[in-house]
């Protein structure tokens, strides 16, 4: 007697140590597009990561987290089986990732046609009421259905950011449904780019003149600075800057590049001094767009020269809507961009808020050559004030 509970004790301790080393050892979940499909593939299966590597409609988008081995499922997490479903639609051919007691239970319960299992490929954390543990990041999923010649499918994120982007494509959202670590975020990928990302041109100066709903009438002008140079602590900086007639020069500093530019922030001079606005999270702006394609804005202004403004922070997104034809004095531009902003603006400091909504018109090698913005301030101590502002292109001028 005494010698079985000895050897159950050795084999149950060997099991435990084989359990805990499996737990202990990650697994580290990819994710695939299939530019053939433009579909995504999930897979925490290291041989299928090699196999799909050398695969040229394949290629990693970025994004991966975290998880374990599903034979090491326990202590607050569960295994995700895998579906592989293939129906008589042309359009259908597709993964499904489910839970093991519900969703892989159902469906080989009801032992559904075209649906084929391939077992668990991992083990990860869930959401309680949405919200996952701390120390963990929430993944995101999204479905897109078959329509229009492509096939369903099923996209998981690792942002809020880019769980936006997706359902921007067309992907209905359904919310969190991992808890990972150790995760990364997906680089953009889009369909049909258009060249519409660039609202400033090197050597050009282009005329404006605004005009507000109050009746008043300024006129300024834009140009990219060809000096480039330092600003809060970078030193790829260039100015875009705005001259006016009633009120001290701007300069929007951007890193510029050849496929992106990014917005860093502002200068201005005024009788008080310099005065240099930093953004802690720059806003990052493709050159190439998709129709429906938007940049989330999500960011913290920081102040060279004291204020009562307290936290500044913005929210919001930039949406490329597509192109039309449009008039203004400088000219018609039959394929002029259209960019739509939505921009929520708060300062601590002040309790107020304000919303805007900016409409732009870029033509190409030109510029913004119309914006047409709308504003309402709300604050705690005066009543909201509304306001709509104009600016045209005039003129076009070499620097």
């Amino acid at each position: 007697m005494s010698l079985t509970r000895n050897l159950r004790g050795l084999v149950a301790s060997v099991l435990a140590l084989m359990v805990g080393s499996a737990f202990a050892q990650p697994v580290t979940v990819v994710e695939f597009h299939n530019k053939t499909l433009n579909a995504y593939f999930i897979t925490g299966r290291l041989f299928e990561q090699q196999a799909l590597d050398s695969l040229s409609d394949f290629s990693r988008t970025g994004m991966t987290f975290e998880a374990r081995a599903a034979t090491s499922a326990g202590l607050g997490t569960r295994r995700i089986c895998r579906f592989y479903i293939n129906l008589a639609s042309p359009f259908t051919s597709s993964h499904f990732y489910g839970r093991e007691d519900t969703e892989c239970s159902q469906i080989q319960a009801q032992n559904l046609p075209g649906f084929t299992f391939e077992g668990y490929d991992f083990a990860i954390s869930e959401p309680t009421a949405g919200a996952c543990p701390v120390g963990t990041t929430a993944v995101y999923r999204a479905f897109r259905a078959a329509a229009g010649g492509r096939t369903p499918n099923h996209r998981y994120t690792t942002s809020v950011q880019t769980y936006e982007i997706v359902q921007s494509e067309g992907y209905a959202g359904e919310n969190v449904v991992f808890c990972a670590t150790n995760t990364t975020d997906a680089v953009p990928v889009f369909e049909a780019a258009q060249k519409c990302g660039t609202y400033y041109y090197p050597g050009k100066r282009i005329g404006y003149q605004s005009r507000d709903s109050k009746g008043i009438i300024d006129s300024f002008q834009r140009y990219l600075s060809a000096t480039i140079g330092s600003f809060n602590q970078r030193s790829d900086a260039t100015a875009v800057v705005e001259d006016y007639v009633s009120q001290p020069p701007t300069s929007i500093m951007i890193a510029d590049g050849a496929t992106r530019w990014t917005a860093l922030g502002s200068s201005t001079t005024d009788a008080n001094g310099l005065n240099e606005v930093y953004y802690t999270r720059p806003t990052v702006y493709p050159r190439d767009y998709a129709a429906g394609q938007f940049v989330p804005i999500d960011t913290e202004l920081v102040y060279s020269r004291p204020n009562s403004l307290g936290i500044v922070s913005e929210s919001g997104k930039v949406t490329f809507i597509g192109k039309e034809s449009v008039t203004v004095p400088l000219g018609t531009y039959a394929n002029a961009c259209i960019f739509l902003t939505q921009l929520a603006t708060t300062y601590e400091g002040t309790g107020e808020v304000t919303t805007a909504s900016s409409t732009q018109w870029v033509a190409d090698n030109v510029g913004i050559i119309k914006t047409v913005t709308d504003v309402e301030t709300s604050s705690p101590t005066k009543p909201p004030v509304n306001l709509r502002t104009t600016i045209e292109a005039v003129s076009v001028q070499p620097l």
